[in-house]
């Protein structure tokens, strides 16, 4: 038996969709910016750039101008996080790897922002690289009993078909941090793993939860998209 998802109060299927559905329009396109990507542009002129493509759906664009900034600004680990960011939203996968393997080769990273690396890196060997060997040792890169950590680990679980155990680990990631954007992190793979046990109503209130706390564009993107593939399969 399916561990149960637990609300504070029922939430009517079609409300589900219409939050879910919500998340998956289309943002209004800025019209009459015109950007050079030429060199003599700052950090700050190919950032207001991306953000002006993001705002276009334009991700991969959006991910060569934040490229730009970070070979600008070295050793700014954020500028890193959010081109693999990016490249993940325009389904660059592998490119996306890339990113944050140069990231870790980054001498000032500190130790918190190494933690958020591998802990990227790690769920997309997991999830969009089909390589849950490959990430299995970043495991001992996040603190052992912390929320990334439990999350990987729940991850692990779901890579390998044992759901149950996973829904326990995601539910003890999601108790362990109050940060809105982990935790939608967190319900997202919650929805993997019960759309995978066979249970797509389950599935679809994590992700009712999820997009209500999601803050992020990476975190956005899974759940559109997945949500989309839920839709598709189960109408």
């Amino acid at each position: 038996m399916l561990r149960p998802f637990l609300l504070e109060r029922p939430v009517p299927r079609s409300k589900i969709h219409r939050k879910l559905i919500s998340a998956v329009v289309v943002g209004l396109l800025l019209s009459g910016c015109a950007w050079s990507a030429g060199s003599g542009m700052t950090v700050e002129q190919h950032l207001a750039r991306a953000d002006a493509l993001v705002e276009q759906r334009d991700y991969l664009g959006a991910a060569e101008a934040v490229g730009r900034a970070s070979r600008q600004r070295p050793g700014a680990i954020s500028l890193v996080l959010r081109q693999g960011e990016l490249l993940e939203a325009a389904g660059r996968p592998e490119a996306a790897r890339k990113a944050y393997l140069r990231g870790l080769d980054e001498e000032s990273a500190d130790l918190v922002e190494k933690q958020e690396l591998h802990y990227r890196l790690f769920l997309l060997l997991t999830l969009k690289l089909a390589d849950a060997a490959g990430a299995r040792p970043l495991l001992t890169q996040l603190p052992a009993g912390s929320p990334r950590h439990l999350d990987a680990q729940g991850v692990l679980a779901y890579a390998d078909g044992r759901y149950q155990e996973a829904l326990v680990l995601f539910e003890q990631a999601r108790d362990a941090t109050a940060d809105q954007d982990l935790r939608a992190r967190v319900l997202y793979h919650t929805a993997l793993a019960y759309e995978r046990a066979g249970d797509a109503d389950l599935a679809r209130l994590a992700l009712f939860h999820a997009v209500n706390q999601a803050q992020s564009l990476g975190v956005r993107k899974d759940i559109e998209r997945f949500f989309s593939r839920l839709q598709a399969h189960n109408p």
